[in-house]
């Protein structure tokens, strides 16, 4: 069944990406047209785009699914909460070891970056939760 968590996990990676995205274009705009770091560049745009496209379709599945099982009692994504903190951490661990082991400024490198940066963003809000869960009881 379609999950909360994973409707907010695959729309903070489109997120990420989108925003790994911008500044890649951003920095391919100061390349001059037809040098080979603008080809380069452009390249890794079109992978980093691809990826994006790919997120955007999970997101749709998901939403379909969720609507097929009409699921009422869902809550918008953004009040969903982070997920469990040795969860996350265990995915962190893993996107860390994918930024060492891709070479900066292509795609898998933009994408690796972009999933750290979503999970120490998931970390921050799920730390937050359990602090205010202690301070509440």
């Amino acid at each position: 069944m379609t999950d909360e968590f994973e409707l907010r996990t695959t729309s903070d990676a489109f997120l990420a990406r989108v925003e790994r995205l911008h500044r890649l274009e951003e920095r391919k705009r100061t390349f001059t047209p037809g040098t080979p770091d603008m080809v380069r560049i452009t390249r890794e745009v079109e992978k980093l785009t691809a990826e994006v496209h790919q997120y955007a379709r999970r997101q749709t599945e998901l939403a379909e699914l969720a609507g097929k099982r009409r699921a009422s009692r869902m809550r918008p994504i953004v009040l969903v909460p982070p997920r469990d903190i040795d969860q996350i951490l265990a995915e962190w661990r893993e996107a860390e070891r994918s930024v060492s082991a891709a070479t900066p400024g292509t795609a898998e490198w933009e994408s690796a970056i972009a999933d750290v940066e979503r999970l120490r963003n998931e970390y921050g809000r799920a730390h937050a939760a359990r602090s205010a869960d202690r301070t509440d009881h």
